[in-house]
């Protein structure tokens, strides 16, 4: 049954500042041996001691994990978390490209890093931030350059920008993206509240004559769905 639909991998996410490292990691190792799916790691940077991230990546290799998606995570709250001392993250783990370079470093060319791109930019910390794909353009140059193996998208739904956006990738002046693999983030719609919800916490534009469409069935969640397997075809 798990290899019926023939995902080329599947991800596990990470909880903010490690809150959820155990159920990940127990959740990948099904994945990777108990299913035999071919698994990428989300981990998160930001809020997170050195000792932790270790941890995190040397039970990734003990489980046969090589796919390891670096990101930087919730913005720093060192507050809210366990990461008092000297060996707070958040003045060695500040942005992704920390974590890029560190399993570099360390790991050398046994992980196959991924890291995020935002086609529509990314939304900020604040609502107050204005999107901006050529502000954050410099930065993704950065962890490409640092070591990153694959880029992968936040979700879209606007096909016209994420086209726009894979071209100016692969045109762009640096030569960074001219042959790294890019995955567009297609996320499968099951309602239409949770779709309006996570679209405006990633900044993602939904297309009006998408909008239309679930907006004319946003009563009825299996028809949502059945609208929202046409779309992402």
């Amino acid at each position: 049954m798990a290899q019926a639909l023939r995902p080329l991998f599947v991800t596990v996410t990470w909880g903010a500042g490690g809150t959820t490292a155990g159920k990940s990691l127990e959740l990948a190792e099904i994945c990777q041996r108990q299913l035999q799916l071919t698994t990428c790691l989300h981990l998160t940077c930001t809020n997170m001691n050195r000792k932790l991230i270790d941890e995190a990546l040397e039970e990734a290799k003990a489980l046969g994990i090589r796919n390891i998606l670096a990101l930087r995570g919730d913005p720093p709250r060192s507050a809210d978390y366990n990461t008092e001392g000297d060996d707070d993250s958040n003045r060695e783990f500040t942005w992704a490209v920390d974590l890029v370079r560190y399993i570099r470093r360390v790991y050398g060319d046994y992980f196959c890093i991924g890291v995020a791109a935002y086609p529509e930019g990314h939304p900020g910390d604040s609502y107050t931030e204005v999107q901006d794909v050529n502000k954050d353009l410099p930065y993704l140059v950065e962890k490409v350059q640092a070591g990153a193996d694959f880029i992968m998208t936040q979700l879209t739904y606007d096909i016209e920008a994420y086209q726009k956006f894979e071209e100016m990738l692969r045109n762009h002046p640096s030569g960074a993206f001219k042959t790294i693999p890019i995955m567009p983030g297609l996320m499968p719609i099951q309602g239409y509240k949770s779709l309006t919800r996570v679209t405006k916490l990633s900044g993602a534009r939904i297309p009006p004559p998408i909008l239309e469409r679930l907006e004319d069935v946003k009563q009825d969640d299996d028809a949502v769905k059945r609208v929202g397997v046409d779309i992402l075809c």
